[in-house]
């Protein structure tokens, strides 16, 4: 504290504030614990029952009569399924969150890694009857941890299948300036531009009608955590440009591998930036 008008300064005191954080700190610790039971306690009988029915509908289809039980046992199967991605956002998005995930730096062929997802989404029926136009020319390795990279492409493609009933998915591979980028554009319902900073923000959806949102069948956990993972590797994510009934396009920029030494990846921050337009 300073005496009001004196030239110089003059200094009258000093105030310290302490703030007991006791309670802050073991509300941190009971969160902790919480998902150290749901990683062993919530996935182990929910693939139980994923895997069993899984075996119900491959090995006794034929002793299944009953078309109402049938339906039932798809989805007990579809909703566990439900469940474990649910409960995966979760995990993630607390260990992204505490910067205890760990990313493995490693060079790879992008342009092969497009392919794997998009083939797996095939087999998967994932990627529905859209279809998916791919344009990868000819780009330099690149590094980043190739596993994390692949959820980040898997939710960019899945969320244009999902919101597109028509028309096509073009996903383009090229190099700028020395990032590669990797687009994924839609001819989707769009996203209106007043939604558009809903993005990348945990259990947001860019979306007002909840009766769409709930259609999604999505925790909106995508983005946020596709937000942090490309930031742990050293790259970037945005939402390049889209609006309602034209579409959506949504980019990232990923470390190329240089002949120098390679960039160290560190633990994630959770700090998130702007959208980028």
């Amino acid at each position: 504290m300073y005496e009001p008008d004196s030239k110089p300064l003059k200094l009258l005191g000093i105030i310290n504030v302490l703030q007991d954080i006791t309670e802050a700190k073991a509300a941190e610790r009971s969160r902790d614990e919480f998902f150290s039971i749901a990683s062993h306690e919530l996935r182990t009988p929910l693939t139980a029952i994923r895997g069993n029915t899984s075996m119900i509908q491959q090995y006794f289809g034929d002793q299944l009569k009953d078309p109402s039980l049938k339906e039932m046992i798809n989805d007990i199967h579809d909703s566990s399924t439900r469940l474990i991605n649910i409960v995966n956002d979760f995990l993630n998005t607390s260990r992204l969150e505490q910067g205890k995930m760990e990313f493995k730096a490693a060079a790879f062929d992008l342009p092969n890694l497009v392919n794997e997802v998009i083939e797996e989404l095939r087999a998967g029926n994932v990627a529905g009857k859209v279809p998916i136009v791919t344009h990868l020319g000819a780009v330099p390795t690149a590094m980043a941890d190739r596993d994390r990279l692949k959820e980040v492409i898997i939710n960019l493609i899945s969320n244009a299948v999902k919101f597109t009933e028509d028309g096509t998915i073009m996903v383009n591979l090229e190099m700028e300036n020395e990032w590669l980028k990797l687009s994924v554009k839609d001819t989707g319902r769009g996203i209106p531009q007043e939604s558009q900073g809903l993005l990348f923000h945990k259990f947001q959806q860019a979306s007002n009608n909840i009766l769409t949102r709930d259609s999604t069948r999505s925790t909106g956990l995508g983005l946020y955590i596709s937000k942090l993972l490309m930031t742990g590797m050293g790259g970037e994510i945005f939402l390049e440009k889209s609006a309602a009934g034209k579409g959506t396009t949504f980019a990232v920029l990923i470390p190329t591998a240089k002949p120098v030494k390679p960039p160290k990846l560190g633990k994630t921050r959770p700090a998130l930036t702007g959208v980028k337009s």
